[in-house]
């Protein structure tokens, strides 16, 4: 934001200090300077009057002008493609000293003698680039210009953060200075006299959310110009002056920081002002000239049925004010912050004015801009402002209150500052102070939105105090080695098994479509990032989708990253590893195979292996984007021996177990509906597992001695219902204390196997650690295998 400290001047009296100073003691507050621009003095310039144009009798592309100033009439040669007679231009005479230092002279050019130059705003460096001469709003006077034009002058470029949209005006920075360097603060003029009858408009909102408030008013603009420094302080803040009534909003906008609009009122024939959002396929024309179609995220002020204007944004050209316009229709207005942003990315149009709606305004900023633009319509232009105003302002802001505890801010700055001057550091900042007990209630200005806890006051104590008095001292924490934690290690272990086991890792978004999530974000910046993901399955498949699209011929791919899910009113956030297969393995001598469920169950195994965690099984799972005989829960499993005391101790057939399942996870093969639209329709593989079970489940490295007492093993071929999961037989195997290992080595179905039902044969191991076992004592156990199936009708084969 640019920055006229001759503006400034006009409400606050700048200290003496140097420029190197000066913008130290800014920074250091907060308001970062990024450039200085130092606009020397003007000497010699008046006002001039363009009495004659003729064309050049030796040039093609000059002009010989006849300019009366002072009473004397100049003869000049120029070359701008502007020149008018009877207009008025910045005439600068011999001898006339320019700020970029260059002094004007009396030339011949082309056989024509001229006495002096007519400026540009550029010449005054007012302008970057100027296409012509600076055609004034009338005469001046024969005064020089250089004090009308407020030259010399120095003008700041300040970095404005976006949580102080108070600082976008320049009566705000002027506000800030008078903090900083204790200086008065002048109030603004807001005067102007109200005429009869009274203004006879309506507003009405659609969505008080979108727009807290909305003020018209009514004014019919006279015959007058603008003082000079108008336009002046203008070019030095980057803006052109247009049109003395655009040209007194933009000056308000930059004076207090709040956009405002004019409207021709007669180009709104309803007197009615609705403010709503936009139709879908709805179109307008803006100032630009660009014919613009409308979404439902645009916000529109319309006359009760067209749209006049984008909302916060700018105006249309059906309501534009010319030369022609006798009544104005002034609107100040707040907007949401989050609607304007919507809306000018959705017509691809930012503004100055929505830069600044953009940052949070306050409210009551709407009603001071409007007071203000009105005073300078009835001061300068002879504007006659109806009574009253057409206003929409359902819920008033209250004035925020903020408790601060005195010995929070010592603790918090490591300085102790007197109460006195604590005090006299909120005051300086326009806030209401007043002491209750240990701790000041503090009433904030409406102006400041940005405040709002007291860790945001203690900020603004340590501004205005100074930071530079704040010693410097050792942090009084005790300094701790960096690193990371072990969720965080144990997510980088499993990244490198997944990469040894010849996985790719990607890295997908986190904020998804709501279809894909349980978590809805309350401001969504872009169309299919509405909530957080709920699992990786969305960010894999994509990434399947678009590797595929680029000829790719098979994938092994993984993840580790967070998932957000509800629960009730809390947010809960996971860790979790997702691993996809599609297409060809990529497998050397393996020619064309696909990948398919025993290659997913096989990196299933191995990750946990490497991670060290038994009891996983696989089990029944309702998943309806899985295929319905490919898919699996993944469990985990853990059982609890608990045995009788005393002489019973070693009797084996008194130990019983609590056997509990947890789901962590699924794995299989997605359903085509659920894989969607892959270019050459591969079969897509997926795992899910959360990795805080894992890490939780796995064993510790330690020595176990060999066995001393040897095994004893049995084949167990069982009977087993098709609708049974193997799972669930080797965990009822398991269950049992004295079964140290169960290896499937055969499933079998076809002659001599009843219909339904199929043969698994096991391999079971069984060791006691403490003595060798009896047979009587394994075919015991073995019974208590076979009572634990039988309520899942499997029975031995005969």
């Amino acid at each position: 934001m640019r920055v006229s400290l001759r503006w400034i001047s006009e409400y606050v009296e700048l200290p003496e200090m140097d420029r190197e100073a000066l913008v130290e003691r800014l920074t250091l507050a907060g308001l970062e300077v990024e450039d200085i621009r130092e606009l020397g003095p003007v000497e010699g310039v008046v006002c001039g009057k363009i009495v004659r144009v003729v064309s050049h009798p030796n040039a093609d592309r000059l002009k010989v002008c006849e300019v009366e100033a002072g009473g004397r009439v100049y003869t000049l040669v120029s070359g701008a493609p502007n020149l008018e007679e009877g207009a008025w231009a910045p005439l600068a005479l011999p001898g006339a000293r320019l700020p970029s230092g260059l002094e004007v002279k009396a030339v011949t050019l082309r056989g024509v003698k001229s006495q002096g130059m007519i400026l540009s705003a550029q010449d005054l460096l007012l302008e970057e680039k100027s296409t012509g001469i600076w055609i004034l709003p009338g005469p001046q006077g024969g005064e020089d210009l250089g004090g009308l034009l407020e030259l010399p002058d120095t003008v700041l470029s300040l970095k404005i953060t976006s949580n102080r949209p108070d600082l976008l005006g320049i009566y705000g920075i002027a506000r800030e200075f008078a903090a900083l360097f204790r200086c008065e603060l002048k109030e603004l003029d807001l005067s102007f006299p109200e005429t009869d009858p009274p203004i006879d408009f309506r507003v009405t909102l659609e969505d008080p959310r979108d727009c807290p408030r909305y003020i018209a008013r009514e004014i019919e603009v006279g015959q007058g110009t603008l003082p000079l420094k108008f336009a002046a302080r203008l070019y030095k803040a980057g803006m052109r002056p247009l049109h003395p009534v655009v040209d007194v909003t933009n000056y308000v906008m930059l004076e207090l920081g709040e956009p405002l609009h004019a409207f021709d009122l007669a180009r709104i024939p309803s007197r009615w002002i609705h403010v709503r959002r936009a139709r879908p396929g709805e179109r307008m024309r803006t100032l630009d000239g660009v014919e613009r179609e409308l979404t439902p995220e645009v916000l529109l002020i319309t006359d009760g049925e067209r749209p006049i204007a984008l909302a916060g944004i700018m105006g249309g050209e059906d309501s534009e004010v010319s030369e022609n316009t006798v009544d104005v229709l002034l609107e100040a207005a707040n907007f949401s912050s989050a609607r304007i942003r919507r809306g000018s990315r959705a017509v691809g149009l930012q503004t100055e004015a929505s830069l600044r709606f953009e940052r949070n305004l306050s409210p009551e900023l709407a009603d001071l801009g409007s007071r203000r633009t009105c005073h300078f319509y009835a001061k300068y232009l002879g504007g006659r402002v109806a009574r009253g105003a057409a206003e929409a302002y359902p819920e008033p802001k209250r004035a925020r209150i903020i408790s601060l505890r005195k010995a929070r801010v010592g603790e918090i700055l490591g300085v102790e500052i007197p109460e006195g001057e604590l005090r006299e550091c909120l005051e300086r900042l326009e806030m209401e102070v007043r002491t209750e007990g240990d701790r000041f209630r503090v009433r904030v200005p409406p102006h400041r939105t940005d405040l709002e806890r007291e860790i945001d006051l203690i900020e603004e104590v340590a501004r205005i105090y100074g930071y530079d008095r704040i010693p410097a001292v050792p942090p009084v924490v005790p300094l701790r080695r960096g690193g990371k934690d072990s969720r965080e290690e144990f997510a980088d272990e499993v990244r490198r098994i997944c990469t040894a086991l010849g996985l790719q890792e990607i890295l997908t978004p986190g904020l998804v479509p709501m279809d894909a999530a349980e978590v809805r974000l309350k401001n969504p910046m872009a169309v299919g990032q509405e909530g957080l993901r709920a699992s990786l399955r969305h960010g894999l498949l994509e990434a399947v989708r678009e590797n595929f699209a680029s000829q790719a011929e098979g994938l092994a791919l993984f993840e580790v990253g967070r998932v957000f899910l509800s629960r009730g009113d809390e947010v809960v956030e996971e860790d979790r590893l997702g691993v996809v297969l599609a297409g060809r393995t990529g497998i050397p001598l393996a020619g064309k195979e696909h990948f398919g469920p025993s290659h997913l169950k096989g990196i299933l195994e191995g990750i946990l292996a490497a991670l060290r965690v038994k009891g996983v099984e696989l089990g029944e799972i309702d998943a309806p984007w899985l295929h319905p005989f490919r898919r699996a829960g993944i469990y985990l499993v853990t059982r609890d021996a608990s045995r009788v005391t005393g002489a019973e101790k070693e009797d084996t057939s008194r130990v019983t177990h609590h056997v509990s399942r947890m789901s962590i996870g699924w794995l299989g093969e997605l359903t085509p509906e659920a894989a969607g639209d892959i270019p050459g329709n591969p079969r897509v593989l997926m795992l899910e597992i959360s990795l805080l079970p894992l890490r939780e489940a796995r064993e510790e490295i330690r020595f176990e001695p060999l066995a001393r007492y040897p095994a004893s093993k049995r084949d167990l071929s069982l009977l087993v219902p098709v609708g049974v999961p193997e799972g669930r037989v080797r965990g009822a195997i398991l269950a049992e204390e004295l079964v140290e290992s169960v290896f499937l080595y055969d499933l079998y179905t076809g002659a001599g196997i009843p219909e339904g039902t199929r043969s698994l044969t096991y391999e079971v191991v069984f060791r006691h650690p403490d003595r060798t076992l009896s047979s009587e004592e394994v075919e015991e156990a073995v019974g208590r295998i076979l009572a634990r199936l039988e309520p899942l009708g499997v029975r031995l084969r005969g």
